[in-house]
């Protein structure tokens, strides 16, 4: 009688973890992940997305889209708020290229210091201004600096954009000589890399046409960062 009870007694305890465990399982699933940023993507395809984040002038863009498109490669673009108002036409160029523009919010403020109403204002608001100007929406974020924190990726992912940062740094805008440039991008490239070049970095259009070619020599094929996910999304 007593091993009876014993035994039926195990066997409601093994029955209580059981549903235990299947009610976390639900409550987690019932739950999406929290948001993480995009520095690079783990794929078999030898892609490496090419980035351009536009500061101030605009400076170099139509010599730079110029080379993209005589090597036939698509990038994206991430531009600011500011930016787009003062260069709608050179916008309309990127994207009339076949590139992609991402959101880089309204005025380029560091985002960790502001509030929930501020991060809006700053995702949102360059949205809805993307969409009144060139009648697209971003679907890709990048935070001014790389700098971010769990409620930016959050309301980035509210207003349906992935946060991009990257894994390869270029350097452009402090480099001395277009060498230098080159060195930094072909020493640290691999698959699935993003990289971030700087619009108006001075040296920039003397090397991205060397990076360009060593790229490809190495079997890697420049895209866009949509592409990137999409090809990490294929396997």
């Amino acid at each position: 009688m007593w091993r009876s009870w014993r035994r039926a007694e195990k066997i409601a305890l093994i029955l209580l973890l059981m549903l235990g465990g299947l009610a976390l399982i639900s409550l987690r699933a019932s739950y999406p992940a929290e948001p993480e940023p995009v520095y690079f993507v783990e794929s078999k395809a030898p892609l490496v997305a090419l980035t351009f984040d536009a500061l101030w002038s605009g400076e170099n863009l139509e010599e730079i889209l110029g080379l993209l498109e005589r090597e036939a490669v698509r990038a994206t673009f991430f531009l600011s708020g500011t930016w787009l108002q003062n260069h709608p036409e050179k916008a309309a160029l990127i994207l009339s290229g076949g590139h992609e523009i991402g959101n880089k919010t309204m005025s380029q403020r560091i985002l960790t210091a502001l509030d929930q109403q501020e991060l809006v204002q700053e995702i949102k608001g360059f949205n809805d201004l993307a969409a009144q100007i060139l009648e697209y929406r971003p679907r890709l974020f990048r935070p001014p600096l790389g700098l971010y924190n769990g409620m930016v990726l959050k309301k980035a992912r509210q207003q349906g954009c992935t946060t991009i940062l990257w894994s390869i740094d270029s350097y452009d805008w402090i480099s001395l000589n277009s060498a230098e440039i080159v060195e930094k991008v072909a020493g640290a490239v691999h698959p699935g890399a993003i990289i971030v070049f700087h619009l108006e970095a001075p040296l920039l259009p003397r090397a991205l046409p060397e990076i360009l070619k060593l790229l490809r020599e190495g079997g890697f094929k420049p895209c866009m960062v949509s592409e990137l996910l999409q090809a990490e999304e294929q396997g």
